[in-house]
């Protein structure tokens, strides 16, 4: 009769720990079913953790890209409208130079007409003074002041650029000019019109006629100037649609790597829990047998 009754504690033990693993591999399944996730821990898969770990910091650096790259937009946006500004007051300071050189105004006209031109300057350093945020767009890294002086033009920025980066490999994009580069080259957008001011006062036609040429070199440097931004704004975009692109490549990596299937991980977990009733069952009649078998 030992004998037997050491059978049934043998298989009675045998019975339970199998119940023990089945129970143990069906709050497995729960936890999967209702995470999605076949990763929760690193110990789940210790051989791609490393891996996971990085495809989640790449998504994290090509959101941070995106961000830059919509921020940088802005900010370059912005600029193009200052420089738009600055194309249309040259436009008209150009009108006014052709008008006033004209015989037809006598020298008290011409010097009246100073005012316009002191009035064309006082917009020209608005728009030379753009900014969004607190952040002057044409001062360079020097952007938490004004770029020019109000009074005598002066740039008072610095020559380096603020720049963010938009995507991997160091792709960078300005959000910022140096002022003095992007509107006081090869075309003076400032002091052209200071020289039609100057040139107003003095009443000659001769001296308002002499400044057209320059005039029309600033405008020719207003039109390199939004070149160059346009290109800028293009990085951005680019950046932008890269890291977004980038961005569900990635999420499509990582769900292959942690991600569960959805109809296997409820199928596996159903025939699980089936196990688990069974084995349950077989442990009851097995406990039983054993409590018949010492009566």
């Amino acid at each position: 009769m030992s004998i037997v009754r050491s059978t049934y504690h043998s298989r009675l033990s045998a019975l339970s720990r199998q119940s023990r693993r089945i129970g143990d591999q069906m709050a497995r399944a729960q936890l999967e079913a209702s995470s999605g996730l076949k990763v929760l821990r690193a110990s789940d898969a210790p051989g791609r953790t490393s891996y996971i770990h990085s495809v989640r910091e790449s998504r994290a650096d090509q959101s941070e890209y995106t961000s830059n790259a919509d921020w940088a937009f802005q900010h370059l946006a912005a600029a193009d409208g200052g420089l738009g500004g600055f194309a249309q007051v040259i436009s008209e300071a150009r009108e006014l130079a052709v008008q006033m050189s004209s015989e037809t105004y006598n020298t008290d006209s011409r010097i009246n007409s100073q005012a316009d031109a002191t009035a064309l300057f006082d917009r020209a350093i608005q728009h030379g003074n753009t900014n969004l945020g607190g952040r002057y767009l044409f001062a360079g890294e020097a952007y938490d002041s004004e770029a020019f002086d109000s009074v005598t033009g002066a740039y008072l920025g610095d020559t380096e650029e603020p720049e963010v980066a938009v995507a991997d490999g160091n792709v960078s994009v300005l959000t910022g000019f140096d002022g003095s580069n992007l509107l006081q080259g090869s075309g003076d957008v400032i002091t052209a019109i200071q020289n039609l001011e100057t040139a107003l006062g003095t009443g000659s036609a001769t001296n308002v006629q002499a400044t057209i040429d320059e005039l029309d070199a600033a405008l020719e440097q207003i039109a390199v100037a939004r070149t160059v931004l346009g290109g800028e704004m293009q990085r951005a975009e680019d950046g932008r649609d890269m890291a977004q692109n980038m961005t569900i490549a990635l999420a499509s990596q990582e769900s292959d790597l942690v991600d569960v299937d959805a109809v296997e991980s409820f199928t596996n977990l159903f025939e699980i829990q089936q196990a688990f009733e069974a084995a349950l069952q077989v442990t009851a009649n097995a406990r039983s047998s054993l409590l018949f078998s010492r009566l």
